[in-house]
């Protein structure tokens, strides 16, 4: 047996995970901050449940991890979390609206590998079901900014409307193949001018596909001109106006080619960039869908919803460092006083001190090693002298300095971990 993962799937090391765990624990305080409910669904459901919007030739469904059962029921791992939001609110339909909910969990695709995109990943998502004004957009754009710059990451949110491409496609009279010339729109960034016409011209003439380029990079006030009447330009003026307002519109950028793949979308879409271009995959992204969950449930109710997925797996890949640092900042190391040291160390766990009690044999030598390697910042050995003098040494791994502290004070040990 060749001992191996799949390809797509990684196994993360205690370093990676604690700056994982940072990233989930930074979003899900924030998600709660602004009103958002946690919700957990099935990673397991129906095959024909997960591509009921979709049909079999969809590239989504393409990559749908498909097995069955014992009762030779076609089943499928979840590919995103919308869809089985979607079936939670179809069997909760007493729920009082509007909805706020985030979830945090794997999912599932068996698509293309590269950085920052995994076969199984986890995905952070916040939606708002019950609720079609343009103030709960204005709060996930906020709520976005707000996270990402608690990250440390300088967001750049790219902008767009799916009217204004139905416009712009209307004004030059296509009537066919929207969604797969839109899809090519919004490749523009990742691919050349001339790969962009050549994709274009399989369903355009060449002069037809060049003033649609051309248009897709125009400023809103020309593209206003050139479609007055069209919602998409009046509600993205309307949210500018806001954004402003609120001093959120420095991090944001009309983006007209913006589409994000999906004809799920109905009104305004974005996604979040690393400003500083270090890092040049999509952060996460959002939009509004009104019809989605309407459709999904089939009651003649609608349920617009606007949401957003955070991306874990490219938000660990633009903030790794390359030494990160163990979160257990104290290993004690006790000599015939472990009951006095798990007293101790109770103490230090409940004032929010990391601690690790050396348990293992040997002692003195092989614990301050370990400590040394797993990168642990501070060491203390504590013996029956220790504590029939009420003190004990604390040793700074890194840069050799030793600090004696009281037994019966443990708050200025608490203060010195902390700095």
């Amino acid at each position: 047996m060749v001992i191996r993962n799949l390809k797509g799937i990684t196994d993360f090391d205690p370093a990676v995970m604690t700056l994982r765990n940072r990233i989930t624990d930074i979003l899900r305080r924030n998600f709660e901050l602004y009103g958002y409910q946690p919700l957990d669904t099935a990673m397991l459901n129906y095959r024909d449940l997960l591509t009921y919007k979709y049909g079999e030739q969809a590239e989504i469904v393409k990559e749908i991890y498909s097995l069955s059962d014992q009762g030779a029921r076609e089943l499928g791992l979840r590919f995103d979390l919308t869809v089985p939001f979607c079936k939670y609110i179809a069997l909760n339909r007493s729920l009082k609206l509007p909805f706020k909910r985030y979830e945090i969990g794997k999912v599932f695709r068996n698509g293309p590998v590269k950085a920052g995109r995994l076969r199984e990943f986890i995905q952070c998502d916040v939606d708002v079901v019950g609720d079609s004004s343009r103030g709960i957009e204005i709060e996930l754009l906020e709520l976005a900014i707000t996270c990402y710059r608690q990250l440390g990451i300088n967001p750049q949110i790219q902008i767009g409307h799916r009217q204004i491409l139905i416009g712009l496609l209307q004004y030059l009279g296509v009537t066919e193949n929207h969604d797969a010339i839109i899809g090519i729109l919004d490749k523009i960034k990742k691919i050349t001018r001339a790969e962009t016409l050549t994709e274009l011209n399989k369903y355009l003439p060449a002069e037809q596909s060049i003033k649609l380029l051309d248009a897709v990079n125009l400023d809103l006030s020309a593209l206003e001109q050139l479609l007055p009447d069209n919602t998409g330009i009046a509600e993205i003026k309307a949210l500018w106006t806001e954004l402003t307002a609120l001093n959120l519109a420095q991090y944001c950028l009309f983006t007209p080619s913006l589409a994000r793949g999906l004809n799920v979308y109905t009104g305004v879409v974005w996604e979040v960039f690393d400003a500083s271009g270090n890092y040049t995959s999509s952060l996460g992204g959002g939009g509004r869908y009104d019809q989605i969950i309407t459709n999904f449930v089939g009651s003649g109710i609608a349920y617009p919803a606007v949401g957003m997925s955070f991306g874990l797996e490219p938000i660990t890949a633009v903030l790794t460092a390359p030494n990160m640092t163990n979160p257990i900042k104290l290993l004690i190391v006790p000599m015939n006083t472990t009951v006095e040291c798990h007293h101790i160390a109770n103490q230090l766990r409940q004032a929010g001190i990391p601690t690790m009690l050396w348990t293992a044999k040997p002692k003195v030598g092989k614990a301050l090693e370990y400590a040394s390697a797993t990168q642990i910042k501070f060491a203390t050995v504590i013996g029956s002298d220790e504590i029939s003098q009420n003190s004990l040494r604390i040793k700074n791994l890194q840069t050799g300095e030793q600090v004696d502290f009281a037994l019966n004070h443990i708050p200025a040990l608490v203060q010195y971990l902390q700095n």
